[in-house]
């Protein structure tokens, strides 16, 4: 995003946090998600709610429209809030209340005490999309919607939690030009922030055994100062044997000390 879609963007969180605290974070999740599916899908609509020479009072008097009846109030405050800002692209108006809403199921699994499963469970189930290339595909086709609801239920429903399953259909459904498997690793990091975590994207040459993978968490997570969740790839072309990712930080040549000190680490 553009540093005005950015400003944009923290305001919008700003919203949907405080509807978050005082309000009921399931419900708004699902009321914001269900704004982004229609605009994600009706591309007139949301260019028309991302005009930049259109007033904000025009654009939220058809949001509201639009939604005053579908949506809870919550979820309306914060959508009126995104069409009254300013975007530097129109898809940017429907990333932010993406974020929003998966911030509120976040919020409401948290509630449930049942966050760190969810984020684990999608977690895994973009690995298992990334490996299964018959089933992203299935889920990555031009399906109807009920088709691939009835996947996600035949291979979740009753395995995994509701707010898991609401993720998933929600990334498959209105992928917004992404694969299924980078949607669901997008919505990780937003879980993990919402538990004050951060998510580390490492590609090794070898797979790493479990007390490896406990050991390079545990460096990493002292290395950056903060916990970290790894997401793990094996790519034996990765030169040097491991290779890092945290938001936008690179471990290279250019930070070649603190990657050396993970490798002695993980080498135990």
């Amino acid at each position: 995003m553009l540093q005005s879609s950015r400003l944009s963007l923290q305001a919008v969180l700003e919203t949907a946090n405080s509807e978050i605290s005082g309000g009921d974070p399931r419900q708004i999740g699902e009321g914001t998600l269900a704004v982004v599916g229609v605009l994600a899908e009706n591309v007139g609509l949301r260019k028309a709610l991302a005009d930049s020479s259109e007033s904000a009072e025009r654009k939220q008097q058809l949001l509201r429209t639009l939604f005053s009846t579908r949506i809870s109030d919550a979820a309306l405050r914060i959508s009126d809030k995104a069409v009254g800002h300013r975007w530097a692209r129109t898809q940017d108006l429907v990333t932010s209340l993406e974020v929003a809403g998966v911030t509120a199921v976040a919020a409401a699994a948290q509630a449930d005490g049942q966050l760190g499963q969810v984020e684990e469970e999608i977690f895994r189930f973009a690995r298992l999309l990334e490996s299964n290339h018959e089933l992203s595909r299935a889920l990555d086709s031009q399906a109807t919607d009920e088709s691939k609801r009835t996947l996600v239920s035949d291979l979740l429903g009753g395995k995994a939690q509701p707010d898991t399953i609401k993720l998933v259909e929600q990334a498959a459904l209105h992928p917004r030009g992404l694969r299924v498997a980078k949607a669901l690793d997008q919505y990780s990091d937003i879980l993990a922030a919402r538990q004050q975590r951060s998510v580390a994207d490492v590609t090794v040459a070898r797979p790493l055994n479990e007390a490896q993978t406990e050991r390079l968490q545990a460096a990493l997570s002292a290395s950056y100062g903060r916990e970290l969740v790894l997401n793990v790839q094996v790519n034996p072309e990765v030169l040097g044997g491991v290779r890092v990712q945290v938001g936008d930080e690179m471990m290279n040549s250019t930070v070649a000390d603190r990657l050396a000190d993970v490798q002695r680490k993980l080498a135990g």
